[in-house]
């Protein structure tokens, strides 16, 4: 300092303080990049509880995947093996049971003819037990087996009936026009149907159909059909009504019809139908060669479609007074209804469903048919 030069006590202060704060600065930077060091090294350990999480995420779900694999595995198998018995189980008495009537029809020669009409009845209830009990099968069964036992049943009754013509022989069956007068002794019972006359006809077993009609309402009551075969052929715009409880309904190659039907005990087969409509219940359908064609079903079997093609499907849902009575008469099960559950034969894909069928939309359905 010069002589000339004053120093202030300000002047003192001020210097003071920058040297005392220049130890502080230096800390506090020191601080600061210690605080960021630290701040990545928790990002780092974030980071790295993270990727722990997700590896063990992931190898949770594969241990999971691999467990419910190991699961699948076991329950199919277990399935495989349990399928395997039922199937097993139902060949081996659907078998007992086919032998069994085989071995009373082999009987039916040296029985004397008064005791054949029962005989007969009795077989005919052994069929249709046995019809029920390849119907409560489907559900479990593979559709080749189902086929099978459908095509022996089919075998079994047609050797039934052949036997029974032989030796109860009744007039050849045999649908009819329209005839101006019935001669005598004429299996044909004319009726009136809405001023028209219908066409009854007995057929070879006491049963009854109709045959080569258009544009008629044409019905048949329960004390006709009770029981008993019908069968309906070439008719062309028709309603057909038939309220009662038959055994079988043959139907074959009508067009545009609709057909109206009580609960049957056995079978219900169509053959060559096109632009129909039927509502009806049965233990077992089959239709073969039929288009454009809507069921209302209630069926305790798989129904069975074979070369059909544009045919829908909906809940039976006919009403008219008697019909409980018939459902027991029929000997069906209300409460089972195989209706959505269609085996098409053509079709062999089992993981995608056939075209060839389809559900009526319930906005589509139609609500009352009488």
């Amino acid at each position: 300092m010069t002589g000339g030069e004053k120093v202030s006590r300000n002047d003192i202060s001020a210097s003071s303080v920058k040297i005392a704060a220049a130890p502080r600065c230096e800390i506090c930077i020191k601080m600061a990049v210690s605080s960021q060091e630290t701040t990545k090294i928790d990002d780092k350990i974030a980071d790295f509880d993270d990727l722990k999480n997700q590896v063990t995420s992931k190898l949770h779900k594969r241990e999971q995947e691999r467990l419910e694999d190991v699961e699948k595995k076991r329950s199919e198998k277990e399935y495989e093996s349990s399928a395997k018995e039922t199937t097993d189980f139902f060949n081996e008495n659907f078998t007992k049971e086919r032998v069994c009537i085989e071995n009373e029809l082999a009987q039916t020669p040296g029985l004397t003819k008064p005791a054949l009409q029962n005989h007969f009845d009795k077989l005919m209830i052994s069929v249709q037990n046995l019809q029920k009990f390849v119907s409560d099968s489907t559900m479990f069964l593979p559709s080749y087996e189902v086929r099978h036992a459908q095509d022996s049943l089919s075998k079994l009754q047609n050797e039934i009936t052949e036997k029974r013509d032989e030796l109860l022989p009744k007039k050849k069956f045999a649908f009819k026009a329209k005839k101006k007068v019935a001669e005598k002794g004429d299996v044909t019972k004319p009726d009136v149907v809405d001023g028209k006359k219908k066409e009854f006809v007995n057929v070879a077993h006491g049963d009854c159909g109709f045959k080569d009609l258009s544009d008629e309402t044409l019905s048949l009551s329960s004390t006709e059909i009770n029981a008993k075969d019908v069968a309906l052929s070439r008719l062309m715009n028709c309603k057909i009504v038939l309220k009662g409880a038959p055994s079988t309904v043959h139907v074959d190659k009508l067009s545009k019809c609709t057909m109206l039907c009580g609960p049957v005990s056995g079978s219900i087969f169509v053959n060559d139908c096109t632009d129909c409509t039927f509502v009806i219940a049965c233990q077992q359908l089959r239709t073969h060669s039929t288009t454009r064609t809507s069921f209302y079903l209630h069926v305790t079997s798989r129904g069975i479609i074979e070369d059909c093609n544009g045919v829908t499907f909906a809940p039976y849902n006919l009403e008219y007074p008697g019909l409980d009575e018939h459902y027991l008469v029929a000997g069906l099960d209300r409460a089972r209804n195989s209706w959505d559950d269609i085996d098409d034969f053509n079709w062999l894909a089992s993981d995608k469903r056939s075209p060839n069928w389809s559900l009526i939309p319930e906005n589509e359905r139609t609500k009352s048919w009488m």
